[in-house]
Parts: C-alpha cells; structure tokens; sequence
C-alpha cells in the first residue's frame, strides 16, 4: 500500500458526483494525489456513424464537453489543497487490466451507477469489474450516499489474514477523522460458535494492543443468515462507512441491489470499502 493516488472515475452522474466528495475526503486522509478519469465510449458512435468525418467530429465534441466539465471537477478538488489531474479515455480503456495495473493507485473511489443508456452500460460494467478484479483498494459510493463526515466505521470480520494490515489502514483515516471504530464478526454456525467466539477475542486482543485507540469497540453476533445479520447491525448503528476484506461477489451486490428487499433499499446510503 505504498502507492499515492487515488482513481476517480466518472460520467458526470449524480452518483458519481457523490463519490467526488469521497475522493476528497480520503485523499486528505491518506495524502494521495487525485486522478479523475472519464470514458468516451467510440464503440456504438462508429457502429451508427457511418461518416468518418463524421465520427471524428462527434468524438471531438464529445471530449470537448468532457474537458471543460473535467476542468472544472480539477479545479474544486485542488481548492481542498490536494494534487489533481485528470485523462478522458476511450470507453474500452477502462476494462483494460493491463491498463488500470500500470497505474497501480491506493485506491479507486467510484459511484456504484451511472448516468442511463450507453453511458451506464460503460460505467455500471466498469464499476462492476472493479470492485470484484481489482487489487486495489475499492471504495464503492451507492447513489443515497452523501458525505458529510465519517464519525463511524464499521469493519465486518470474517478472521481474513489481512484483518490487521487492513485495520490498520483503516486507522488511518479514523485518526484523520477522528472516528468510531466499530469490529464485527457474524457467526451463522452453531457448530463452530465458540470457536468462532475464540478467534474473535484473540482478535480483540491483537488489535488492541496495536492500535490503542478509545475509539474502537468489537462486537460478536449471531445470526442464521450473515448478509441479513450485517444489514440489521448497519440499519441499528448508522456508520458512515461499511468495510470488509474479499467478500463473495453476490454479497456485495445484494447490498447495492434495490430490487431484493426494502430493507436493502435502505442501506444503499452506506459507502463500502473493498479490500481485495
């Protein structure tokens, strides 16, 4: 984690004007420097623009418009005193692996929907890829989220051998913020219960005596289903951030998804950060 930018990828959404104000705030945070990129989708221009004179002059339009608005998003993030730049690609760019690699930031921070039509296509696929492909850090922004502070942070626990390194980045931008850390773990098996109630408490005792902060609390629940668990503890302590190491990929679409349950339509406020 020794990299210093953060990815800010955009299509000018409301969602995407949300995860703006994360981007600022962990780059104050975490001292990085902010790069915004933005996707000129070619593909379906060519595929109904037989013209190629045509066609250049849509594309040209279309990053002029970009730019200028680019500009201006540069112009609002250097006004909080952090470095700023920003690159318009072509849509396919950003699925490149090879590409987002050779960047290598901390950390990308982006809305989990876009604007409607092709330019959502682009940005919901882009979204997706990332936080179940990438090695960096994700911070995925749902549409209801509005930054305000981060007074509270939840980090869920499944005993990963990156809990330490991750809390401890995690410490980070609770020192900055001066936030509550809440550590949760959610047991779903009888069987494996105190078991599970062991590693917690070795947890408990490692993180302690590393961290040393008045401001972390741990808890151990139980419940027969964990996403529904997790929800349930999320809707009673209100954090300003959910985040977890490598979950399964249906887990964190359920918790995006607003078509399972009303229940999870009201969690779509909380950020999530991703650890790969």
């Amino acid at each position: 984690m020794s990299s210093r930018l953060i990815i800010y990828p955009t299509d000018f959404s409301e969602c995407a004007k949300n995860a703006k104000a994360y981007a600022i705030a962990m780059g104050k945070a975490l001292k990085c420097k902010i790069r915004i990129l933005h996707a000129v989708e070619i593909g379906s221009l060519a595929s109904a623009e037989k013209n190629p004179d045509a066609l250049l002059t849509s594309i040209k339009t279309l990053e002029e418009q970009a730019k200028k608005k680019l500009v201006k998003l540069k112009e609002e993030i250097e006004s909080f005193g952090l470095e700023c730049e920003y690159q318009i690609l072509e849509g396919r760019t950003l699925f490149l692996k090879d590409y987002m690699e050779s960047l290598d930031p901390l950390m990308i921070v982006m809305g989990t929907t876009g604007k409607s039509g092709i330019e959502n296509k682009i940005f919901g696929s882009f979204a997706a890829q990332t936080i179940h492909n990438q090695k960096s850090i994700i911070l995925a922004i749902p549409l209801k989220a509005k930054f305000n502070t981060l007074s509270k942070i939840v980090f869920a626990t499944d005993f990963h051998k990156k809990d330490k390194t991750c809390l401890s980045f995690i410490n980070k931008i609770t020192n900055y913020y001066g936030s509550d850390l809440q550590v949760v773990h959610i047991s779903d098996n009888v069987a494996e219960l105190q078991q599970e109630r062991e590693k917690f408490s070795q947890l408990e005792e490692e993180i302690t005596k590393v961290m040393r902060s008045h401001n972390i609390r741990f808890e151990f629940l139980y419940g027969d289903k964990v996403e529904d668990e997790l929800l349930e503890f999320l809707d009673s302590s209100k954090p300003d951030m959910l985040a977890l190491v490598g979950r399964k990929r249906n887990f964190i679409e359920r918790i995006f998804d607003k078509s399972l349950s009303k229940k999870m339509v009201n969690q779509t406020h909380v950020p999530v950060l991703v650890f790969s």
